[in-house]
């Protein structure tokens, strides 16, 4: 559908600690965020309840901000929620079912993260009764690449299942883990979901509803760059990041430090 040449800033958070990690934002650089968000009078917002405004509308609101957290690591409980609360926000958390209640062990955490508790999911039925969407981010977290197309199915189907058995809702949206898209996961998610989130760093525009741009918060931990993103004028700054990415998933492996697998 199209979206009238409309942009929309879908942000990537994680965790929120002071480890300084590729995957952390510092939990008072997530109060000043959203402070900054309230004084520009704009909103944060689930996912869905912007894919349903494109529905309804055929283009992305205007003045909102999509808030999406990856992983469902049990600070967005303590850190998040209260903030969002107390300025109304919205937010998608995209929770990994079969960690729930226990920790980041999936593979090796990112430097300096460690092993962090993953929300359990007593806090993950408050959190929804708070108003925030659950969304998938599958069951174990695998690269769905390396996956054949029966895993990548039971990855998806399996955690939404999880979803609905312990929460009592479907989740609509998903989010690939470490960016991994290919045919497969595509149109598997495609199929099993509203929505779907990429690691592709810019604002969303036109894409198709399974293939949604974010923006990850490692590149916007500034208030200065921050506020550039919020005004509209960071996108050449995201444009060079971008290229510099890929850039760096081509090298040879001993070279590669993309962070593009967050």
């Amino acid at each position: 559908m199209p979206t009238n040449g409309n942009k929309l800033a879908i942000l990537t958070y994680h965790s929120l600690d002071p480890s300084g990690s590729v995957v952390s934002i510092a939990r008072q650089d997530f109060a000043n965020q959203m402070a900054a968000l309230s004084e520009r009078s704009l909103r944060g917002t689930s996912l869905i309840e912007a894919v349903r405004y494109r529905d309804r509308t055929g283009e992305w609101p205007k003045r909102v901000v999509v808030l999406t957290f990856d992983d469902g690591f049990a600070n967005f409980y303590e850190a998040a929620m209260p903030v969002l609360t107390r300025y109304g926000f919205g937010a998608t958390v995209f929770v990994v079912t079969g960690h729930m209640g226990g920790h980041n062990d999936w593979e090796q955490p990112p430097a300096g993260l460690g092993l962090l508790p993953m929300l359990s999911w007593q806090q993950a039925t408050e959190v929804a009764k708070a108003g925030i969407e659950i969304g998938s981010h599958t069951r174990t977290h695998p690269d769905l690449r390396r996956c054949s197309p029966s895993e990548v199915e039971h990855e998806m189907t399996a955690s939404r299942a999880d979803i609905e058995q312990q929460l009592g809702l479907r989740a609509e949206t998903f989010a690939y883990p470490y960016g991994g898209v290919n045919d497969v996961s595509c149109q598997l998610a495609a199929r099993e979901f509203r929505a779907a989130c990429t690691t592709e760093l810019r604002r969303t525009n036109d894409d198709p509803l399974n293939l949604l741009a974010r923006i990850d918060m490692y590149y916007l931990k500034s208030p200065q760059k921050f506020a550039r993103l919020l005004d509209g004028r960071l996108d050449q700054y995201l444009t060079i990041r971008r290229w510099g990415r890929l850039a760096r998933q081509m090298a040879p492996p001993a070279l590669e430090h993309s962070i593009s697998g967050i």
